[in-house]
């Protein structure tokens, strides 16, 4: 039977040691043994370099160093070759020292037997390939074949690196597929899956072969595009992917019309770290896919720098406006168009900075939900609102309180027994308690949402739909959903800038559907006497908007509750 041939570099500085491990090596069974011999540290770390080796035997001591000098040399390389220990003494305390530090095996001389040697390079040798095989699987994706998001940022990290020394540049871009859901929804996963393997396949053959490409999850492929010249030949790269990405394709028996988008950003022009590139690529993704152009990629720019720094400012903001209180609730009155009494009020939150500027809602919601700080917000809101709302109770005022409520606070756990609670804690009776929510988080709603309202109003909150209109209007979810409330969209009412009703035929066919189906009915945007008139001859009799005020501090709410006649307060 032939030997299989290994090649190893002994480091070792006693030569009879040496003839004492070759002779040992000599006299195997399994293996032939190539033997390169060194004397010294400085011999070693200049051959690891120059050559490469299935295995190491190692002296621990070695002219003035020591094996965990050798080690720290092998990370600092980045050497992958199985290293195994031998020492002369009583060394048993440091078995477990150079096992931590990435060494194969660790022998006594004195123990040393042809057998013994012979089996611990062998298995060493073995588990690294191991070692190297599992940790590839784990830089894959198992569905494409291509490097993941780990490898990815291994790649890109060498890269700048290189780039940095040889001052180059070198693009991070990040692609996914227009309408990726709709051929999983339509056509099933297993095309879905396919068509991602082929996008991939693409994709690499489109690149250069000093680029590289991995999916880093979804529909979601990043591309390391190196030794980039300028934004120019940047811009051919990406059309050439783009072009191979975007040719239909033929996938069970089914065609498909493929296209794709891309986000890039550049080194060192727009970050000199992976992460941040990535960022500002995803963030170029994001934003060519909101266009509504045929231009299908977009490098990061200096508009995107400057959203990125208010982004930046409000995210962190948020966290010390939670901290310091600076949120405040102002309330606009919900009116009887008949009377003019105020039934009841939309609870809006608004943010006080330092500088005494308020900013509205739209300017830190959307920022408040990315960053995952809705939830706590939401809580703040509400909580505010309910002791507001007891203030006025208290007052002997007879007033009802509404309070947005996003979606993310119906998949929050625990979410209706806060609710609950706030109800018990602050005495709220029934009726007394409106939670609004867009018509679309109804649509969507699952289950658990469904359950969570219902739970809800068993204890007299009512539910109300916002901004009625907009959305997808159904019969069957309107008689189904767990709705007390619906309001009629302010560009139905005042959309047209016009002194009358903007669409006096939908305004009217909702006051018929909120009749038929029981509902509380409230229009919003409110502007003329023209308006609030129309709105009551056809059957509405409750609106808001600056015909009647503005969302105002509590304050100066109490003193317009104060002014109107009796018939408002409880006897």
């Amino acid at each position: 039977m032939d030997k299989k041939s290994l090649s190893v570099l002994v480091i070792e500085d006693d030569h009879e040691d040496f003839i004492l491990l070759r002779t040992y090596l000599a006299r195997a069974h399994r293996s032939h043994f190539d033997l390169h011999h060194v004397a010294s540290f400085a011999e070693a770390v200049k051959t690891l370099v120059e050559q490469e080796f299935d295995a190491i035997l190692a002296d621990y001591f070695l002219d003035g160093h020591t094996a965990m000098d050798l080690f720290k040399h092998a990370k600092l390389i980045g050497l992958e070759t199985p290293i195994i220990v031998l020492t002369g003494g009583d060394a048993s305390e440091l078995d477990d020292v150079l096992m931590q530090l990435g060494a194969s095996d660790f022998i006594p001389k004195d123990e040393l037997t042809t057998a013994l040697l012979e089996r611990s390079v062998r298995h060493s040798i073995e588990r690294k390939k191991a070692e190297q095989q599992i940790s590839m699987l784990i830089k894959r994706d198992p569905l494409t074949g291509l490097g993941n998001r780990l490898i990815f940022e291994e790649h890109a990290e060498l890269a700048i690196a290189r780039a940095r020394r040889n001052k180059t540049r070198l693009a991070v871009a990040f692609l996914d597929l227009d309408r990726f859901k709709n051929v999983n929804d339509t056509l099933g996963h297993h095309v879905g899956d396919m068509l991602l393997t082929l996008v991939g396949k693409r994709i690499q053959e489109s690149i250069r072969a000093s680029d590289f490409v991995a999916r880093i999850g979804g529909d979601e492929f990043t591309l390391l595009l190196d030794n980039v010249q300028d934004i120019a030949s940047l811009n051919r790269i990406a059309n050439k992917v783009l072009a191979e990405v975007s040719r239909y394709a033929v996938l069970d028996c089914k065609h498909l019309e493929v296209s794709a988008s891309m986000g890039i950003a550049l080194y060192p022009d727009q970050g000199e770290t992976v992460s941040e590139l990535m960022r500002k690529a995803d963030m170029a993704l994001y934003e060519c896919k909101k266009l509504e152009s045929n231009q299908h990629h977009m490098v990061f720019s200096d508009s995107l720098q400057a959203r990125l720094h208010k982004e930046t400012r409000v995210e962190n903001g948020l966290q010390r406006a939670l901290a310091n209180n600076e949120f405040e609730l102002q309330y606009q009155p919900i009116i009887s168009l008949d009377t003019h009494q105020i039934h009841g009020v939309e609870a809006l939150i608004r943010w006080r900075l330092p500088d005494g500027n308020l900013l509205m809602p739209g300017e830190f919601i959307d920022e408040a939900n990315r960053v995952g700080l809705i939830g706590a917000l939401g809580e703040w809101v509400l909580e505010t609102a309910c002791q507001q709302l007891r203030r006025w109770l208290d007052e002997g005022f007879v007033i009802s309180m509404s309070v947005n409520i996003s979606p993310r606070h119906l998949r929050q756990a625990g979410f209706e027994e806060m609710v609950q609670q706030m109800v018990k804690t602050y005495r709220l009776p029934a009726g007394s308690l409106m939670l609004e929510l867009t018509e679309e988080v109804f649509v969507d709603s699952g289950l658990t949402s469904l359950y969570v309202l219902n739970e809800i109003r068993k204890v007299g909150v009512g539910i109300a739909i916002d901004d009625f209109g907009t959305g997808y209007s159904s019969m069957r979810y309107l008689k189904t959903l767990p709705i007390d409330r619906i309001k009629i969209d302010r560009c139905f009412v005042s959309g047209s800038g016009s002194e009358d009703l903007s669409d006096p035929m939908i305004t009217q066919a909702i006051v018929f559907l909120a009749e038929g189906l029981g509902f509380d009915l409230v229009a919003e945007g409110v502007e003329t006497e023209q308006q609030s008139l129309a709105l009551a001859s056809q059957g509405c009799h409750k609106g808001q908007g600056y015909l009647f005020a503005k969302a105002q501090p509590s304050d100066v709410v109490t003193r317009l509750l104060r002014d109107q006649p009796l018939m408002a307060r409880e006897p």
